[in-house]
């Protein structure tokens, strides 16, 4: 045996105390009375607050700006070692070059001076910064 309920019922029944409200009740003299003297000091506290945020606000601004400020220094001073150490390594590099290309001038000399080339034999040994 089964039981048959419109579901239009078991919501009216199931919501009909949730739906029901009340009014709210009038204030009391008391009531009033309080809420005059908290009204003031509750709007001063949030006006306080309000300018304390404001303020906050305009600190973290000025940190946030300052931030952006040194990464953008830092990026600067980054770039400028970089373009420093490149030019290191370009010099490094030439300097290399020119001590390699010096002692292979060098050990043709010496071969032309040990094949009995006399001139060959009284030439100065290279000097690196000459081939620089």
């Amino acid at each position: 045996m089964h039981l048959r309920i419109p579901i239009a019922a078991l919501l009216a029944f199931a919501g009909g105390a949730a739906v029901a409200q009340t009014a709210p009740a009038p204030q009391t003299a008391v009531e009033n009375a309080a809420d005059a003297q908290e009204v003031p000091v509750t709007r001063g506290l949030n006006a306080r607050e309000g300018s304390e945020a404001s303020a906050q606000q305009a600190a973290s601004e000025a940190v946030q700006a300052q931030y952006e400020a040194d990464m953008a220094a830092y990026r600067t001073s980054v770039q400028a070692h970089a373009q420093a150490v490149a030019q290191d390594e370009a010099r490094f590099a030439r300097q290399q070059r020119a001590y390699a290309d010096a002692m292979a001038a060098w050990r043709e000399q010496k071969r032309d001076c040990d094949r009995g080339v006399l001139k060959a034999c009284k030439k100065p040994t290279p000097n690196p910064s000459d081939f620089y």
